[in-house]
């Protein structure tokens, strides 16, 4: 029945499928939206119902909000509006607080009479009370660090193929050609027509000298 005002109770679960959810939380309903769930913070020989209360809104940039004292104080936040709406104060804070601060009568059926069966009544300051919870829980919280991000797998080393080689080849050459020693002149083989031959080294010398 109180499905309708966003609150879905269920069994007491320790197993936390969100990473957001403290470790030392005992999660026992849900909105059913979103992953929203809240759960009772474990306190040394306190019983549950009488633990704090933690809203864990998973795609909240802060999502652990701590909004009640026990259970009962739970209960009197949601009386007249719900508890659909809570998550809100992940969101948009100051919405959350003016729609939890009215003073209307209750928004969903069952709300003023389950208030009178449970002695509920509306907080009177949410602000201030909230700011308190914060301030004496929040650092209670056990989270679990965020879990490492896989490394990018190396791409497999390639093999050049038949065109890359021919490339790196014509790279090469070049510094092949600058490093090759200059053509020299062969005296064993006849000119070619209408060219004269080279003398031979001394041989022009000696004619010259003859001609004198």
């Amino acid at each position: 029945m109180l499905e309708e005002a966003g609150l879905i109770l269920g069994p007491l679960d320790v197993l936390h499928i969100y990473q957001a959810t403290p470790t030392n939380t005992v999660t026992f309903a849900s909105t059913g939206v979103s992953g929203v769930h809240f759960g009772f913070l474990v306190m040394p020989n306190a019983p549950l119902d009488s633990s704090p209360v933690v809203m864990t809104v998973p795609l909240a940039a802060e999502p652990n909000h701590v909004i009640a004292g026990t259970l009962h104080e739970f209960l009197c936040l949601g009386c007249r509006q719900g508890w659909a709406f809570l998550e809100q104060f992940a969101h948009d804070p100051e919405w959350a607080l003016s729609w939890y601060q009215a003073t209307e009568p209750s928004v969903f059926p069952l709300g003023d009479p389950m208030a009178r069966l449970l002695r509920l009544t509306p907080w009177p300051n949410v602000r201030a009370r909230l700011a308190e919870l914060r301030e004496y829980h929040l650092g209670r919280l056990a989270i679990r660090p965020p879990e490492p991000e896989p490394e990018p797998e190396a791409e497999p080393v390639r093999e050049a193929g038949p065109a890359r080689q021919n490339e790196a080849a014509r790279e090469q050459k070049p510094a092949l050609d600058r490093n090759r020693s200059p053509r020299l002149p062969r005296f064993d083989q006849p000119p070619r027509p209408g060219r004269r031959p080279s003398p031979v080294a001394g041989e022009g010398l000696r004619g010259a000298g003859a001609d004198r």
